[in-house]
């Protein structure tokens, strides 16, 4: 027996990239190791303007709302991660690493990407 799930991917998508869009801008106007760059700051207002006009037009029905959350947050941790992961002396990237692995498993399970089995029913199918 499998459930089909009705989550859009396209916001979840958008979502993914506003998160990564965000934090890279905020570290770039934080982090004295990254030079300036306008890209970052385009890149997020574009995709907050398509993920805000993708809700303004379709319905978000379901998990699609949470699924759509845990893609920014993933988004945000992972940049930070790469980060961190690029220039160690700005501290460790366990705690990154590991709440984008957390969330990234939670966001297939609940897209049923990585479905858990479902047990059979003993009598017989009607």
């Amino acid at each position: 027996m499998s459930v089909t799930k009705n989550i859009r991917r396209k916001p979840i998508l958008l979502a993914l990239l506003v998160g990564l869009c965000g934090n890279g801008t905020l570290a770039m106007l934080s982090v004295s190791q990254l030079t300036f760059s306008i890209f970052p700051i385009i890149a997020l207002v574009l995709a907050a303007r398509m993920l805000y006009r993708e809700y303004l037009t379709v319905p978000m029905e379901g998990d699609t709302p949470l699924c759509t959350l845990l893609a920014f947050l993933i988004g945000v941790f992972a940049y930070s991660a790469v980060l961190r992961t690029e220039f160690p002396e700005m501290g460790t990237n366990f705690f990154s690493v590991m709440v984008s692995l957390v969330l990234v498993i939670w966001l297939a399970l609940k897209m049923g990407v990585a479905a858990r089995p479902v047990a059979e029913e003993d009598g017989v199918k009607s």
